[in-house]
């Protein structure tokens, strides 16, 4: 992780921290999107992926937005455990016959990804929005 990158991470963590865990469950893949695979599950009815993603906004904004409504700029060499990539991931699994559930992703726009370990101070001061608003947008799917 570094910097705002990090940002799926806090929310899982802070989902967690608080109990809110209540008709789903918060799970971290951030270091192995692969895993993702392991949840699609016909019990899976749906599946919020939160991220930071560079999308043009204001840092800290967020969007929510379908699988289909987004392409990956990331040169990847292939599909491995040392390089995760969502849609790669997605495209894979339904190459295995996988059914994929309905799923949104939660961009969140960062403002720093670096070296540095932590959130910027922009994102760690909206953290209790976004726990709010992905709660939200999960139950409303």
């Amino acid at each position: 992780m570094a910097g705002d990158d990090a940002v799926g991470l806090r929310i899982v963590e802070e989902i967690a921290a608080q109990g809110l865990e209540d008709g789903f469950r918060a799970v971290d893949l951030s270091s192995h999107s692969l895993d993702l695979v392991c949840y699609l599950a016909p019990e899976t009815e749906a599946i919020l992926v939160v991220d930071s993603a560079r999308m043009g906004l204001q840092p800290g904004d967020v969007r929510f937005f379908a699988a289909d409504e987004v392409e990956t700029n990331k040169a990847l060499a292939g599909i491995s455990t040392h390089e995760d990539d969502l849609m790669k991931v997605l495209e894979l699994a339904r190459a295995a016959g996988y059914t994929v559930p309905r799923l949104r992703i939660m961009g969140i726009e960062p403002e720093k990804v670096d070296a540095g370990p932590g959130l910027s101070r922009t994102i760690e001061d909206r953290t209790a929005g976004y726990v709010a608003a992905a709660i939200a947008g999960l139950m409303s799917m």
